[in-house]
């Protein structure tokens, strides 16, 4: 549940620094062998061997991956589908794109193989201003980032999605989900999501078309070139609307300055009687630091605001490790109604920060689906394809129990960015929430 590193760009000597480099950043950590158990055994090559690549790969995998037992995904069935394909492999660049096709299949943004190419697919929802579902056999537009290309271009919720490139948008799915006989609803909209959101270079022709209306083609800029500007953003900006204190985060769940910037904030709003925290702009999530300190000002005592568990040790030792992390109380202490904003760009730390104010701080969430980018973030490095694995390895959960990719808000939202008419429907209905009487 920590903040996305930058990819690895070259091969093993580099993918390694990367790791190393990660660990004295806020955002990534590298495996620990104390809390997930074995520690994953590199196989260095001094020539490429697709056998061994693949091998590391799912070892990896399958020891640590901490969302690998699923309903709706046959995974040993994929695996061998993916492995006779890894095997075919002639170099590490055939191989780790293999290992990408292989990570879609699973649904899950923090399922990641680096390094990437300008030719994949950026990476969601970090780099990502359109968010695609399915209705009936139709793509769909279910949500639009605010502030993004498209949304400056009047794209909107429930507009039909046709082609990508020139392609028709269920053969651009479909070529992200090579490995998948029979996908699912789920999986063709996550490709669809995807394939819609371009490439990590240049920019995309998409044809769309607005109920009821024509196909309208647009050329957008690339989503990277938003993800590049938020990043370069002050932490977070607060503003009071109608009485009510408004402090919206941008995308620095990551940053330490976002702790002092949020100190700042409460102060300056902590005589009013309402708060709206707006975590629709945290699609790399964050680390647990920045968030404790968040919903520290909000609770007077220790609370229990998320659980974990590790699925590594019980698959190596069959004893379960789950434990539950808390949060102190911090100054100032804000002692008004708090209402939370989640959406398709709530990403990791960032759901987990909704879950943790509903759960530490009674307060009252007002989302749509979110990122679901599943558990705490882990980096394994693959010497023998040169390439870093990013996954999942703890799964976490809601103190009531529930999943955090499961978690339904308090009032769920059919879209939290835009809604048809181009408003902004999750803030409009926190509003309307903290307007009304007690």
């Amino acid at each position: 549940m920590v903040i996305r590193c930058a990819r690895p760009r070259t091969a093993t000597r580099r993918a390694l620094a990367l790791v190393a480099a990660c660990l004295s950043a806020v955002g990534c950590r590298a495996a620990d062998p104390a809390a997930l158990g074995e520690a994953p055994t590199a196989v260095v090559t001094s020539e490429f061997e697709a056998r061994a690549a693949w091998d590391e790969f799912e070892g990896a995998l399958r020891r640590y991956y901490a969302y690998l037992e699923r309903e709706d995904l046959d995974v040993d069935a994929l695996l061998a589908r993916a492995r006779a394909a890894a095997l075919t492999a002639d170099d590490a660049g055939a191989l780790r794109r293999t290992l990408r096709l292989t990570t879609y299949a699973f649904t899950d943004p923090h399922l990641l193989v680096g390094p990437l190419d300008d030719s994949d697919p950026n990476v969601w929802p970090t780099s990502g201003d359109l968010a695609v579902s399915l209705a009936g056999d139709a793509f769909v537009v279910a949500d639009v980032r605010a502030g993004s290309a498209a949304d400056a271009a009047g794209v909107r919720p429930g507009w039909w999605v046709e082609e990508v490139d020139g392609r028709p948008i269920d053969e651009a799915a479909a070529a992200l989900l090579a490995l998948v006989p029979a996908p699912t609803a789920r999986q063709r909209a996550y490709a669809a999501t995807l394939a819609v959101n371009g490439r990590r270079s240049g920019g995309r022709a998409l044809t769309l078309r607005p109920d009821g209306g024509p196909s309208r083609a647009l050329s957008l800029a690339n989503p990277r070139d938003l993800a590049r500007e938020v990043a370069a953003r002050p932490p977070l900006e607060v503003r009071v609307v109608d009485g009510v204190g408004v402090i919206r985060l941008h995308n620095s769940l990551g940053r330490l300055d976002t702790i002092q910037a949020f100190d700042a904030a409460v102060e300056r709003c902590r005589d009013l009687d309402a708060l709206v925290l707006d975590l629709r702009d945290t699609p790399s999530g964050g680390n647990s630091d920045v968030a404790r300190a968040v919903i520290g000002h909000f609770v007077t005592e220790a609370r229990p605001y998320q659980v974990h568990e590790v699925p590594a040790v019980e698959r190596r030792t069959s004893v379960p490790r789950r434990f539950v992390e808390l949060v102190a109380p911090r100054t100032p202490h804000f002692s008004g109604r708090v209402a939370v904003l989640g959406g398709r760009w709530t990403g990791s730390m960032g759901e987990g920060l909704v879950i943790g104010l509903h759960a530490a701080a009674g307060a009252r969430t007002f989302c749509s689906d979110m990122g679901d980018l599943l558990g705490a973030l882990h980096t394994f490095p693959l010497a023998a394809s040169g390439a870093v694995l990013e996954l999942g390895a703890e799964a976490l959960f809601h103190v009531d129990g529930t999943p955090r990719e499961a978690y339904v808000a308090d009032v769920p939202l059919r879209s939290a960015d835009r809604d048809a008419a181009g408003g902004d429907p999750a803030l409009a209905a926190a509003l309307e929430w903290l307007g009304a009487p007690r």
